[in-house]
């Protein structure tokens, strides 16, 4: 099997293991996720609400500079569309494309620029965008902003982690579970200070505190040049020469695409946690809690505090049944995560049918993230890994991409899902993403197999008992 990165693309490779067992450099690249974390999945929680309750309100829609055309080209020559359509599709535009476009930056950082003048280039665009989502003028401005920072910064994060590691080193799955706790640490930080801001007080301060967030990141990344691997570019002279393509590597490129399938479709019904689900809560659950009601961004805090316990709780159930002899295997975990999805999305169906057209109880919002967020690192954790592990060395860097393009394929399922919530019934509706999360494990279960075999996991990397790879 081809290992993830060649020793002629890993520049350097840290054996020192100061962070949890892990080299220094992964604390300084998880740090910048967390504070990434905080200002993008913060404006994602915000980014529905904010639309729908101001900007595309009278008084405040025609001060976004482009609007009219924005507007039209959404529309597609059809009827005008309501605040909740464009919303919808505003969110599902600015997630896909931001997870699409790190295939290009990856193709920049590898052919031109090289990991860390890409990134630190794609942070300062980051910031200059969460500055100038402050006014409302440049909302639009800020959105293609943040797009393009994203592309350039995200897929670089992602194989910087990749190349702390020697090819076969067991820590590999457990760094990128610390990747996923930080960036949950950063997301479920967010509707704490920047919702209950844009709540409470203005939704210019909440946008204020996602800007200086943003900032913290490049900060953070700059502060760790010393620790984190350095550029490998393969233009111009003297530069690394990728290892060539053999035909076997690209009969793996396309076993991968295929073992990209669930992501897909589990993250075009889970992220509707982030678009859908804090408008019909809005509305429809009972949020009081203690005689007080509780913001409904809150609950993306509880999506970040449970995908680290998952995280947390994966790593824990993997090692110990690595140490019986019985590991599960890469399909097997991203099936346990597809049927956890298709509990918490079925609580939201049920729990919609029965109140009717009263409110939901709370436990129904806490129990669809409950079983949501557990699924995560068996299902994203687990791809993202296995991508980072299986990819032919020539080209890790652009099928990193290509995972990035799978969770953006997600995001733009998402947002045109969204557009179904204004012609079914909530419990339907709900049903519906259920039905994405049974489909996942269907396709599992007849090419999981096939997928397995292609991929077959060195001993090294399938076991996660070694004292190094346990939170």
């Amino acid at each position: 099997m081809n290992p993830a990165i060649d020793d002629g693309l890993v520049a350097a490779r840290s054996t020192d293991a100061d962070f949890f067992g892990h080299p220094r450099g992964l604390a300084y690249l998880v740090s910048v996720e967390a504070f990434w974390a905080f200002a993008y999945f913060g404006l994602q929680a915000l980014l529905t609400l904010y639309l729908t309750h101001q900007l595309l309100l009278p008084g405040h829609v025609e001060h976004v500079l482009g609007f009219p055309t924005y507007r039209r080209i959404l529309a597609g020559g059809g009827p005008a569309l309501s605040p909740l359509d464009i919303a919808s599709q505003t969110y599902g535009l600015m997630t896909s494309l931001s997870y699409a476009l790190p295939l290009l930056g990856a193709f920049v950082a590898d052919r031109w620029l090289g990991q860390r003048r890409t990134m630190v280039l794609g942070l300062i665009v980051l910031a200059v965008a969460m500055a100038t989502m402050v006014t409302e003028q440049g909302f639009l401005i800020a959105i293609g902003l943040i797009i393009v920072g994203t592309g350039l910064m995200k897929c670089n994060l992602m194989v910087q982690i990749g190349r702390l590691y020697a090819a076969g080193d067991p820590r590999r799955t457990s760094a990128f579970a610390y990747y996923l706790v930080f960036a949950n640490i950063g997301s479920f930080s967010a509707p704490l200070i920047a919702g209950t801001l844009a709540e409470k007080v203005s939704f210019r301060s909440g946008l204020i505190a996602l800007a200086v967030g943003m900032g913290l990141a490049l900060v953070s990344y700059l502060a760790g040049q010393a620790h984190v691997p350095p550029d490998t570019t393969r233009a111009g002279p003297g530069a690394a020469k990728a290892p060539p393509l053999h035909r076997r590597d690209l009969r793996i490129s396309l076993v991968l695409l295929a073992a990209l399938i669930p992501e897909v479709l589990y993250f075009g019904a889970y992220n509707q946690a982030f678009n859908i689900f804090p408008v019909w809560a809005a509305d429809h659950v009972e949020r009081r809690l203690f005689g007080l009601e509780m913001p409904v961004t809150w609950f993306s805090t509880l999506d970040g505090i449970l995908t680290i316990v998952g995280a947390v709780l994966a790593i824990r159930v993997w090692g110990w049944l690595a140490r019986r002899g019985r590991p599960l295997g890469d399909m097997r975990r991203m099936a346990v995560g597809a049927g956890m999805g298709v509990i918490g999305f079925g609580i939201l169906a049920v729990a919609a049918a029965a109140s009717g057209a009263g409110k939901a109880p709370l436990w129904a919002g806490v129990g669809f993230f409950l079983f949501v967020d557990l699924a995560i690192p068996w299902v994203d954790t687990v791809t993202m890994a296995l991508v980072s592990r299986a990819a032919p060395a020539s080209i890790n860097a652009t099928m990193m991409g290509v995972f990035g393009l799978a969770i953006a394929l997600g995001y733009f399922a998402t947002g045109e899902l969204g557009r179904l919530y204004a012609h079914l019934t909530p419990a339907a509706f709900w049903a519906v993403h259920a039905g994405l999360s049974v489909v996942c494990l269907a396709f599992l279960a007849l090419a999981g197999p096939s997928i397995a075999r292609a991929l077959a996991t060195p001993a090294s990397e399938a076991s996660e008992a070694s004292p190094a790879a346990r939170v």
